[in-house]
């Protein structure tokens, strides 16, 4: 029946990598196939469907010509369209998008689970023999925090860290989570395993090129690095107190996040 709103709210900042959603492609083609083009055409017809129903859009009806068969024009557009499901929805309506189908027996939720694991996202699906599907946000402390071993680290748990810097008044904290999203968002955006052991520095120009955001989001993005860099108690240890104020530490909480959000907004296909 959907997600609840705090799921909702939750999976906002949950960036999921390029290379998951392509693994999840992976196993949709493969469950499209048979040794019959026109039983395929039409797996992959249920599978477009759902996912353009979970998004507002038309279904599309398959309709043969007068002899039973389909046109080369109906093959293109499905197989393009099956590149897309994935692809198109935010954070949250993946993760429904998942849910309905398993419920629909058009995907195998151990599969599922497994590619979301590798991936370092924060939630797996659980359902029950005679339940629904349902989604399993992972605690924080439950997030794989080792970069050698994954694609990034976790950009959930890294907002939360920065969130809950905040309620501890550790302003410079905040700082220095803020500076770690900026960076594993450049590397997710980047999608390339070349970039992941160099820093936000050094990557700056290369992301500018890949990203969407506005010029000035960006220039915050460079800003707040380079003074987690310089800023006392943030990016070392130090004798000098911090100067970040707790309203420093509020605009860089709801800036970060707005990058987030708007990162992976922007980069959503057409429909």
């Amino acid at each position: 029946m959907g997600l609840d709103e705090t799921t909702v709210q939750k999976l906002e900042t949950e960036l999921v990598p390029d290379r998951v959603r392509l693994n999840l492609t992976r196993l949709v083609r493969k469950r499209c196939k048979t040794g019959d083009p026109d039983i395929e055409l039409i797996n992959i017809n249920r599978f477009v469907n759902i996912a353009r129903t979970s998004l507002g859009n038309t279904i599309y009806v398959l309709t043969s010509d007068d002899v039973g068969m389909y046109g080369p024009s109906e093959y293109a557009w499905h197989f393009a369209e099956l590149e897309l499901v994935f692809r198109r929805p935010d954070t949250g309506g993946l993760a429904e998008l998942i849910c309905d189908l398993i419920e629909s027996g058009l995907m195998d939720d151990a599969e599922v689970n497994a590619v979301l694991e590798k991936g370092n996202v924060s939630f797996r699906v659980l359902i029950d023999d005679n339940g629904p599907a349902k989604i399993e946000l992972l605690a924080v402390d439950q997030i794989d925090d080792e970069p050698l071993t994954h694609e990034h680290p976790n950009i959930r748990q890294l907002i939360e860290r920065m969130e809950a810097a905040y309620s501890q008044n550790d302003y410079s904290a905040v700082l220095h989570a803020s500076a770690s999203v900026f960076e594993t968002l450049a590397k997710v955006v980047f999608s390339t395993p070349q970039v992941e052991k160099s820093t936000f520095g050094s990557i700056f120009e290369g992301y500018k090129k890949r990203s969407k955001l506005p010029e000035f989001l960006l220039q915050h993005a460079k800003e707040t690095y380079d003074r987690r860099n310089s800023e006392p108690l943030a990016g070392h240890g130090s004798t000098l107190p911090s100067t970040v104020t707790k309203d420093d530490a509020q605009v860089i909480i709801e800036l970060t996040k707005t990058c987030v959000r708007l990162e992976r907004k922007l980069a959503e296909p057409v429909a």
